[in-house]
């Protein structure tokens, strides 16, 4: 029975599945996760236009700002990832473009909105 359990332990816990949890899990570090859990901010801010998911200051981050950061960076990876398969010898060339094509996609999307955000919290 123990030497069932450890080896379903071991399917569950491949080397693959611990690189990607490390790596959503430095994902979430660098995103501001241990602003968000030791502080607890509120979703928005008020501003002198209104209401605003984030905040206009290098010290202070909304919840939302979070989560946004972390989809994009998870965006982006995932684009690398993507961009590396498509890199690869393969024998179905239109596959590889789409792959390629996605991978740009998503790449430039996520970098090109972490600037515009960036641009706009501080400025």
């Amino acid at each position: 029975m123990f030497e069932n359990t450890l080896s379903r332990l071991r399917n569950v816990l491949s080397r693959r599945v611990i690189t990607v949890l490390a790596l959503i899990f430095m994902i979430f570090l660098t995103s501001g996760g241990v602003y968000l859990l030791v502080l607890q901010p509120g979703a928005a801010v008020s501003s002198s236009t209104g209401t605003s998911f984030m905040a206009k200051s290098s010290t202070a981050q909304t919840s939302t700002e979070l989560f946004v950061v972390f989809f994009l960076t998870v965006a982006g990876m995932a684009g690398f990832v993507l961009l590396e398969g498509a890199l690869r010898r393969s024998f179905d060339l239109s596959a590889s473009k789409q792959r390629y094509l996605m991978a740009l996609i998503l790449i430039l999307l996520s970098i090109g909105v972490l600037e515009y955000m960036f641009y706009a919290k501080f400025h």
